[in-house]
């Protein structure tokens, strides 16, 4: 055998053992592992819609702008709002000096009631005086008469004013020594000011979640309604990638196993998460027009079951993922104890709620 036979033949076959240990650990991978490049990163975008009606007064952020939770992003004009917030507070002032009339009325009513009983006192101690001398004649009969007229006089008295104490302390609607902000009409009207204030508040339109700012689909000057959707904003660090995996690759697939994902934006760095949850239907099921296998020709496709992975991590400033870039996902199927059914934010859930 020449030489370069001999050296072809070496060659071929440490070809055959790199192709072989290659082969076999390409297999063992597969064991242990799916991969699916039909995966997209996403996230819950949050829209800022107005609670009330009014004109935009002033735009605070643009487009790609980065926000954080609460910040402004939007003013409405609040000069209705700001009168309607003095109305209301004219509204509770008045109120509150009701409640102090009417307090008032029931002490002016407290002190007629003691005065009629001292008078009806009084006029019992006559009647009674005058009675014993007409039984001795002492005195003449007529004013006996006078006295019964005015003690039947006092008694009505008494019982009419406590009757008008009683209307009183009804239009109070409390005590005399409670605070007026106990009274029915007070509180209604602090209520009423309240909801003023609020509405007042809900000119200034806030971010609702950190992240960044896209889809602005409003000017200055425009008119808006409640709920009409002004801009969105996308939290860019809570994003998470939903991967279709074919039927055939989830027979081992669990809740809680890692997963490593590349973007096809970064291609040399690797981002890690966890399987967060396995759709309960195919994409196919919930599409707006489903398929309907049990007419016409039928051809089995294999479907897809979409799996939503979380990122472990936030991703790094200087690589952050956008919403609808397409990634690689493989998991990692060795540890299958996890559940099948219940999400990974469930499941940490139930356990915090053991301890």
């Amino acid at each position: 055998m020449t030489g370069g036979r001999r050296v072809a033949m070496l060659l071929l076959a440490a070809a055959v053992v790199v192709g072989a240990v290659l082969g076999v650990r390409a297999w063992r991978f597969s064991l242990t592992h799916v991969e699916t490049d039909d995966a997209y990163v996403h996230a819950d975008v949050a829209l800022v819609t107005p609670r009330i009606a009014g004109t935009v007064e002033a735009l605070l952020v643009d487009d790609n702008w980065q926000v954080h939770r609460g910040d402004p992003v939007a003013r409405l004009d609040p000069a209705e709002y700001r009168v309607r917030l003095r109305r209301a507070e004219a509204a509770l002032a008045r109120a509150t000096e009701a409640v102090e009339q009417a307090r008032a009325a029931v002490r002016a009513c407290d002190a007629e009631v003691t005065m009629a009983e001292t008078e009806l006192a009084q006029a019992r101690q006559d009647y009674e005086r005058a009675s014993q001398l007409a039984s001795r004649d002492a005195v003449p009969t007529e004013k006996v008469d006078h006295a019964r007229t005015a003690l039947r006089r006092a008694e009505v008295h008494v019982v009419t004013a406590q009757r008008e104490r009683e209307r009183a302390r009804a239009a109070l609607g409390t005590s005399v020594d409670a605070p007026a902000g106990d009274a029915a009409t007070v509180r209604e009207a602090q209520a009423a000011r309240d909801e003023a204030a609020l509405m007042l508040s809900y000119t200034r339109l806030r971010a609702p979640v950190d992240g960044v700012v896209t889809k602005r689909a409003v000017q200055v000057g425009q008119r808006v309604q409640p709920g009409q959707a002004l801009m969105a904003v996308v939290p860019i660090a809570d994003a998470w990638v939903e991967a279709n995996f074919k039927e055939n690759q989830l027979g081992t697939v669990r809740v809680g196993q890692p997963v490593t994902i590349v973007a096809d934006l970064y291609p040399g760095f690797t981002y890690r998460g966890r399987v967060a949850g396995i759709a309960p239907g195919t994409g196919a099921a919930f599409a707006l027009l489903p398929p309907e296998n049990a007419t016409g020709n039928w051809v089995k496709v294999v479907q897809r079951l979409p799996v939503r992975i979380q990122l472990d991590a936030p991703p790094p400033p200087d690589r952050p993922l956008r919403v609808g870039l397409s990634v690689v996902a493989t998991i990692d199927t060795s540890d299958r104890g996890g559940s099948l059914l219940a999400p990974l934010a469930q499941s940490t859930t139930e356990l915090r709620a053991r301890r």
